[in-house]
């Protein structure tokens, strides 16, 4: 009895709005029942889970908890209906709101593309949205054309601010001096490391490394793989220990070491090559700092443009005529 109560309820109210029609109105612009069934789009999401979790679905359309849980998502759906209104007639008031005649030009576009590729007339095209849920032909349409008018709102509304964003020269040099910690690359060896803890076996793998055999002849040779094979940063005791950095810093490019102790371990130490660390020149990193700035005051802009939405949206004037019969 209580489930149909609830029902019963949630059917009348959506019947007197459906003769009333406005649901809210934002700045004087009516958003009406059927544009928030059209965002809502209930019955494809019934649809869709009715077709891939039949209990779920029925739990979700015979029981009070699931009538609530669809009002809240309509609810919802309502109130970012509205700041997308919002959004678009803050792209008006910013005079950069997309043109009402392309933006239908575009969508009608579309829809004839889709209906070429899919080779069906528009009537067909009407039932085949009807089969899956998504409302008739020209809710579809009016659909595409909110969407496409609300996305190039944002994106006008967007560009609109970044239109006097630039990084200068004088900026790029600042940041460079500010930062040059950032842009110094250290020394780097290129090092063949192996590492044992046989005297007698690191003495005979010495000799092979001088006479150039390769690791996998090493490898076959002596059951041993080179720890370090690459290039380190100088004085990097993760890899190398901080007593052979002293030996590696004073060996001149292509020098093998003589086998060094270090604890109960012997290393044989090939300097394969050596790259000298510096800082490099502002004209190598400048377009790098430019785009580093030009991401940082993108990111103020796009700040200042939410601020400044939510300003215009708290001193708009918002009605919700929907009252929820179940959802307080």
């Amino acid at each position: 009895m209580k489930k149909l109560t609830v029902f019963l309820v949630l059917l009348i109210s959506l019947l007197t709005f459906a003769q009333q029609d406005i649901v809210a109105v934002v700045n004087g612009r009516n958003i009406t029942m059927d544009e928030w069934n059209r965002e809502a789009n209930v019955q494809k999401l019934l649809l869709e889970i009715q077709n891939s979790n039949p209990t779920f679905y029925k739990v979700l359309t015979t029981s009070t908890e699931g009538i609530i849980l669809i009002e809240k998502y309509k609810l919802e759906v309502l109130d970012q209906l509205i700041r997308k209104v919002l959004f678009i007639q803050f792209a008006e008031k910013l005079g950069v709101a997309p043109d009402d005649r392309s933006v239908k030009a575009d969508v009608d576009n579309e829809i004839n593309k889709m209906l070429t590729e899919l080779k069906m007339t528009e009537q067909q095209f009407d039932e085949y949205l009807v089969q899956l849920g998504m409302g008739k032909l020209e809710d579809y349409r009016q659909k595409l054309y909110f969407q496409r008018k609300y996305s190039l709102s944002l994106a006008n509304a967007y560009a609109q601010y970044l239109k006097n964003v630039t990084v200068s020269d004088e900026e790029i040099k600042a940041y460079y001096e500010k930062n040059k910690d950032k842009y110094t690359v250290p020394a780097q060896y290129d090092l063949l490391v192996f590492k044992t803890n046989n005297k007698s076996t690191a003495d005979a793998l010495r000799v092979d490394v001088v006479k150039g055999l390769s690791n996998d002849e090493i490898l076959k040779k002596y059951n041993l793989s080179p720890v370090v094979n690459g290039y380190v940063n100088i004085n990097d005791i993760s890899k190398i220990p901080q007593s052979l950095w002293i030996l590696i810093t004073s060996a001149v490019k292509g020098t093998t070491l003589p086998v060094q102790q270090v604890g109960n371990e012997y290393y044989v130490v090939k300097v394969r090559d050596i790259k000298v660390g510096g800082t490099k020149n502002l004209s190598e990193v400048s377009e790098e700092i430019k785009n580093t700035l030009l991401a940082s005051k993108q990111d103020e802009v796009s700040k200042k443009l939410l601020d400044d939405f939510e300003k215009f949206r708290k001193d708009s004037k918002i009605e919700i005529r929907y009252k929820s019969p179940i959802v307080k």
